[in-house]
Formats: structure tokens, sequence, C-alpha cells
């Protein structure tokens, strides 16, 4: 059994449990009233309470905070810039037209194969795709 006392959370008044750490009020009546004020209000005793102490407090926008706010975007933008290699850094829309305007040849180069006996280069046809000898003129 505990030895000490404990303080029921809706009257206050200090009570020896007798059952061991669940036990909040120190009668059937404070239990009962408390979830009766609970559900009515929508509130614990110990937020009523709290709210008793201190007043609620309402803050209003400033333009000197929406000014830090900007500037600390800002400021984690920039240093997310310099920060970050270009190799990882999102693709744009212009990275995404010059990668579409050079994928729109027929004939890609094949680097590893070796030149036919005339001197023909192999290519890859992206219409046909079949890779073919060409000859540079």
């Amino acid at each position: 059994m505990e030895n000490y006392l404990y303080r029921c959370l809706y009257c206050g008044k200090d009570y020896k449990p007798n059952r061991r750490k669940k036990q909040k009020f120190c009668s059937n009546s404070c239990r009962t009233r408390a979830f009766v004020t609970k559900n009515s209000t929508g509130l614990s005793i110990a937020k009523k309470d709290a709210e008793k102490k201190e007043p609620l407090k309402v803050e209003k926008m400033s333009l000197a905070g929406v000014g830090n706010a900007a500037v600390g975007t800002l400021a984690v933008n920039v240093l997310t810039n310099l920060l970050t290699n270009e190799e990882n850094k999102p693709a744009t829309k212009k990275d995404l037209k010059n990668l579409a305007s050079t994928l729109k040849q027929r004939y890609y180069p094949i680097l590893n194969m070796a030149l036919r006996q005339d001197g023909a280069k192999p290519y890859y046809d992206t219409v046909t795709n079949h890779f073919i000898y060409l000859k540079n003129s």
C-alpha cells in the first residue's frame, strides 16, 4: 500500500488511496462529479485550473513576424543552393527541354563498337531500333 497522501483531482483534499497508482479521486462522488464536469464542458479539471491561472494569449500576426519568416526562408534557400552539388540539384524545365532536344536525334553513335573496314562508324537508329554503319562525308 501507499504510505503517502495524494491530492484529489476534483476537490483538492488529501487522501490515502485504497488502490495503488489507480485512484485519482478521494471518493466515488468526486470521481462522478469530475466525469460529469469533463463531459459537459469537454475540459478536464486540470485544464480548467490552468486556464484560471493564466489567461489565454492570442498572438496577432505582425509585419515584423512576416518579415522574419521571409528572411528565414530566404536564408535556408540560399544555404541549400550553396551547399548542394550540381549533380544533386533537381532538374528544371530548361534542363528537361535541353535533354528532349538532344534526344530528338535519329542516330546516336555507338562508342564501344569498332569501325567497319571501310571506315564507317556504328550508329543506333531510334526509328528502326537497329544499329547501322554510316560513312562521314
